[in-house]
């Protein structure tokens, strides 16, 4: 348990506050939970500007968002890299016998097995692409989605029933 909130505790507050640090930064420094800063702040009439919080925060969030793009791109290259190899060439191996000898052979495209494996592959990577183009996308394309999902539906076309509508009796 803490020891009691003192008088030089406050003018510790005081100060470190003066100097600029952050709530979190204070706590840590006095060994208080940011809870106790913040009431003994209030108490004392201290607030802490979040302002530069709030800044620091949005420039993570377009850091990230840079990175998902990056890594969205990167995604798609291997998925397109991956493909490649189902009709590739592709050496086999393995070692055997009682000297555990290596042994290979070379075969015109990879097994049934391996085929799957690389498909799957592909469809991870392409799913986890389509995740970080959703993240990035933040609805500003959604008037676009609308109208090509029209399109393809014929939606707005008056011989056309509306996506989702039954025809009676059916």
């Amino acid at each position: 348990m803490a020891a009691p909130w003192s008088e030089s505790d406050s003018d510790q507050l005081a100060r470190l506050h003066e100097s600029g640090q952050s709530l979190h930064a204070i706590a840590k420094q006095m060994g208080r939970s940011k809870q106790t800063i913040s009431r003994w702040a209030d108490k004392l009439g201290l607030t802490f500007d979040r302002s530069m919080t709030a800044k620091a925060a949005e420039a993570v969030h377009v850091d990230n968002k840079s990175k998902r793009v990056t890594l969205e791109a990167r995604l798609l290259d291997e998925g397109g890299k991956l493909l490649d190899q189902l009709w590739d060439p592709t050496i086999v191996f393995s070692f055997g016998g009682s000297d555990n000898l290596y042994s290979e052979h070379q075969l015109e495209r990879p097994t049934f097995g391996d085929q799957k494996a690389i498909v799957q592959a592909v469809s991870t990577a392409l799913a986890a692409a389509n995740k970080l183009a959703e993240l990035h996308n933040d609805g500003h394309d959604l008037p676009a989605v609308d109208a090509w999902l029209e399109a393809m539906t014929g939606a707005n076309d008056d011989n056309q029933r509306p996506v989702g509508e039954v025809e009676a009796g059916s």
